[in-house]
């Protein structure tokens, strides 16, 4: 009796007021990355990762007061979610770049609150030299960082690149809204 009472009060833990087994959402581990110093001493990461990699203390400095600071209209995520359902994600950064610093915790922000599962979203890290040990920035002709692109059935629906054209919820929105939509670079 005594080893089943550990059992069963961890059960009756898991199960809610209803009778439900309550699913508890367990955050994604750091990927194994291939890692280097960057020319001004700041970490640069390479490859395939994912959000869990930027849980550090040096990645966090410059990307949660952008995550914070974001100002999202109210009643966006109720009307833009439904939107961004079928979606999946490619996401091109670099962990050194000013930009990626500046735009990729609002870019977090918006997907977080589409309600993004981490498992849509692909992240590739990508040198100052714009390459990666895998090579898929050419692929997606990615000249840009960071650079996010839309998919839907497995095609590019759109991308953002860099910096926004008007701001982050406003691109976002006409992406999401399938609105004619051209990038900062896109007559390049």
């Amino acid at each position: 009796m005594k080893k089943l009472v550990p059992t069963l009060i961890f059960v009756l833990l898991l199960v809610g007021c209803k009778g439900q087994i309550q699913e508890k959402k367990t955050p994604q581990k750091p990927l194994k990355v291939e890692s280097l110093i960057g020319e001004e001493g700041e970490t640069v990461i390479l490859g395939y990762m994912n959000r869990a990699n930027l849980d550090t203390p040096e990645f966090q400095a410059w990307f949660q007061p952008e995550y914070d600071n974001i100002k999202i209209p109210d009643g966006w995520s109720d009307e833009f979610t439904p939107l961004a359902k079928n979606l999946e994600f490619k996401l091109f950064l670099g962990t050194w770049c000013g930009d990626t610093q500046r735009e990729l915790g609002g870019m977090f922000k918006l997907l977080d609150l589409l309600g993004v599962s981490e498992d849509k979203i692909e992240m590739y890290s990508i040198s100052e030299a714009k390459d990666s040990p895998l090579g898929y920035e050419k692929e997606y002709d990615i000249l840009n960082i960071p650079t996010l692109i839309f998919i839907e059935n497995g095609k590019e629906i759109n991308r953002f690149v860099e910096f926004p054209v008007v701001n982050l919820v406003d691109d976002f929105s006409k992406i999401l809204k399938r609105e004619p939509y051209e990038n900062s670079y896109a007559d390049f």
